[in-house]
């Protein structure tokens, strides 16, 4: 496992491609969740845990930022592969689909299991990241951190909603 690319180009058109598909998926993802965020929202028991409002900005930012840079290592790697790159984006379309189940349909009941095949794929993501380039999968951890936290706070309204 390499943690540096061999000598490759920079490909500042991938860093400007990924970075693209970041901001369209933190984009969509703000436009879903801002659908939502009303009075059926402001009724929800939330969990002792749950960070302030105001942290999920910048948590997603830091963790898109970070997913951008990983996946820009891995496509300028000579052992990059295709299906690699089809997980990269089957998890940036399930990661904006939460904020559509949860937010704009409110139903964290689906978003739940959504979330939870999210989870598993950043995870098989982050193992081939790891295979590819070793900084690029240790560059999904907060991502899986994040996701582990976004899990528990969606299950604990699911069960404490009211039936």
């Amino acid at each position: 496992m390499a943690t540096t690319p061999p000598a490759t180009p920079r490909r500042l058109d991938l860093l400007a491609w990924f970075t693209g598909w970041s901001v369209l998926t933190l984009l969509l993802g703000g436009w879903f969740t801002a659908m939502g965020l009303n009075d059926w929202y402001a009724s929800l028991e939330k969990p002792p845990f749950q960070p302030p409002s105001w942290a999920f900005t910048p948590a997603w930012f830091a963790i898109f930022t970070l997913l951008t840079i990983a996946t820009w290592r891995v496509a300028r790697h000579p052992r990059r592969d295709r299906t690699t790159m089809v997980v990269y984006g089957i998890q940036l379309a399930l990661n904006a689909a939460w904020s559509l189940l949860f937010f704009t349909f409110q139903r964290p009941d689906w978003a739940l299991g959504e979330i939870l095949v999210l989870g598993l794929v950043v995870g098989v993501l982050a193992i081939r990241y790891l295979r590819i380039d070793r900084l690029a999968g240790v560059l999904l951890a907060p991502y899986l951190v994040w996701l582990g936290l976004a899990t528990a706070i969606n299950a604990w309204i699911v069960l404490n909603m009211p039936r």
